[in-house]
């Protein structure tokens, strides 16, 4: 008897193994029923701009991604940012700073995920870090789920190397970067692929890891990753042909809640018409040690320096100058205090230049925290300085860019007379002297201001000048520089033609370096295929 149940169970786990392996067999070669291409992706996924969500705080809107979080595309049908669906799951709820739960991993693989990636380092040892499955098209798939670190530079070159991969290879399915939320890391990582891939300016990468958060991003130790995204350069071993990026590269949504932006001062400067009146602005470089009225150096701060640009750039702009302090203290010698600081910096800009009809002054002593005062880095945040807007140009805010040519930078209605107005080493934009994408050839419409610029150097024997030809950041900054030279070469010899001694001229390309409008947007691309003048004598 003993003996008869014993071949019964050996023959059971004959037969489940072979049936395992029939299965494991089965799948090596069935054949895929189509393509999973960025199209099918992102039809699919009704992938319409980089703030929509696939799945929903909760876990929720697509079934078959069950065990992600707050799931949106970063390239469609190449990268994908998100969280752990572990404290919201239906069944099996865990504590939320875990990495994928068993079920995520694997829809991740049927949806013909090649990898995911967990950006923290807390219970990783918990994770499967391979799965085998039939995916969705009928063939097999395997996901191999790693760890990386998002604030370790190396970590982030090979996330940047994987996504690339997979964006040149269509054999490569998509990859899944996440944290716990979807909010902060896998935001961050996200801001740097975008700038990366699709060439998104420094501050539309900030402006988009903001919105990212869902509104929790108001702590001041984000700054830090602000200014990682910012800082971070782009590697030319992984810059993606126009005709994929344009392909895989989503836009932001056509109206921006500006109320979930951490705006700067820098937004001030570049896109004031992004910002409407009663704005309020923390200059975050501006800090103040405890019982402090002055700064060290504020020649070399940013923000400042910001402020007076801002200033300089906006005629019709008005501000206020708001003090603040921490909790410490009674309440009356903080008033003071605050007034003191907001006077030092109104102060420091009336020296500088700036009337004083565009600035007042206030202090608020400690009855506006920002941030919490129960914490060190709290209380050192509040000790602050506001800029708020009183008065400004009245401009449409609907959005946080204003899409039309005449939105963004007065450079462009610059006259060629106002060439005698530069210092040496200033330059004019020649805002008639435009050219298509990968272009660099003089036509009508080039020709009449350069013509005009040979008569004014014509009558004007003493004038020298450099001409500096530019791209967009569209394809590889080498190309770049090369198209760039020879559009300055195509006037520096229409110059020529007419008669400018060569002595009187020198040209050379900058690439897409020094943009004047932002490259995300059509227009802004534009306006930076480019010649500017910089004056050598006159």
């Amino acid at each position: 008897m003993i003996n008869f149940i014993y071949k019964i169970i050996i023959s059971f786990l004959v037969v489940s193994i072979s049936f395992n392996s029939f299965s494991q067999d089965s799948i090596e070669y069935l054949e895929p029923q189509f393509n999973l291409s960025p199209d099918y992706y992102q039809k699919r996924y009704k992938e319409t701009d980089l703030l929509y969500k696939i799945v929903d705080n909760w876990g929720n809107g697509f079934d078959e991604l069950y065990g992600t979080r707050n799931m949106r595309t970063i390239l469609h049908g190449v990268a994908y940012r998100g969280g752990a669906n572990n404290y919201y799951h239906k069944t099996a709820k865990r504590n939320n700073s875990n990495p994928m739960p068993n079920d995520g991993v694997r829809n991740l693989c049927k949806e013909g995920f090649s990898s995911s990636i967990y950006l923290y380092r807390k219970n990783w040892e918990t994770a499967p870090v391979l799965d085998t499955c039939k995916c969705v098209n009928d063939s097999k798939n395997v996901l191999k789920y790693d760890q990386f670190d998002y604030f370790d530079d190396q970590h982030v070159y090979e996330m940047l190397e994987i996504v690339y991969k997979s964006a040149i290879d269509s054999t490569i399915g998509p990859v899944y970067l996440h944290c716990w939320n979807g909010w902060h890391a896998s935001g961050f990582i996200s801001a740097i692929i975008l700038k990366q891939f699709c060439g998104m300016s420094d501050l539309d990468a900030t402006s988009y890891w903001d919105l990212g958060t869902d509104g929790a991003n108001t702590s001041p130790r984000y700054n830090k990753i602000r200014e990682r995204i910012k800082n971070f350069k782009p590697y030319s071993e992984f810059i993606l042909k126009d005709s994929l990026q344009n392909r895989i590269c989503p836009p932001m949504p056509t109206v921006i809640d500006k109320s979930q932006l951490h705006i700067t001062i820098e937004h001030l400067v570049i896109v004031p018409e992004a910002i409407p009146i009663n704005t309020v602005l923390i200059l975050d470089h501006v800090k103040f040690l405890p019982n402090k009225t002055t700064l060290v150096n504020p020649n070399a701060n940013e923000d400042l320096q910001n402020v007076i640009k801002a200033l300089a750039k906006s005629p019709d702009l008005k501000l206020e100058i708001g003090g603040h302090t921490d909790r410490s203290g009674n309440e009356a010698t903080n008033k003071t205090l605050s007034k003191n600081r907001a006077k030092y910096v109104y102060d420091y800009l009336i020296k500088q230049g700036i009337s004083s009809s565009k600035l007042t002054y206030r202090g608020y002593g400690s009855s506006k925290p920002a941030y919490t005062n129960k914490t060190k880095r709290g209380r050192a945040a509040n000790r602050r300085i506001e800029i708020k807007v009183l008065m400004k140009k009245e401009e449409s805010s609907d959005k946080l860019v204003d899409e039309k040519e005449d939105a963004f930078d007065n450079k462009q209605n610059a006259s060629l007379k106002d060439l005698f107005d530069k210092k040496i080493g200033e330059s004019l934009l020649l805002n008639h002297v435009v050219f298509e994408p990968n272009m660099f050839t003089i036509n009508d419409t080039n020709t009449v201001q350069v013509d005009s610029l040979f008569e004014l150097m014509k009558y004007n024997a003493s004038l020298k000048i450099e001409i500096m030809g530019y791209t967009d950041q569209s394809g590889i900054e080498d190309k770049n520089i090369t198209l760039s030279v020879n559009r300055a070469k195509a006037v520096y010899d229409r110059l020529i033609e007419l008669g400018i001694a060569e002595e009187r001229l020198y040209f050379s390309g900058c690439g897409s370096e020094n943009p004047i409008a932002p490259n995300t947007y059509r227009w802004g691309r534009d306006l930076n295929r480019r010649i500017e003048i910089v004056l050598l004598e006159k």
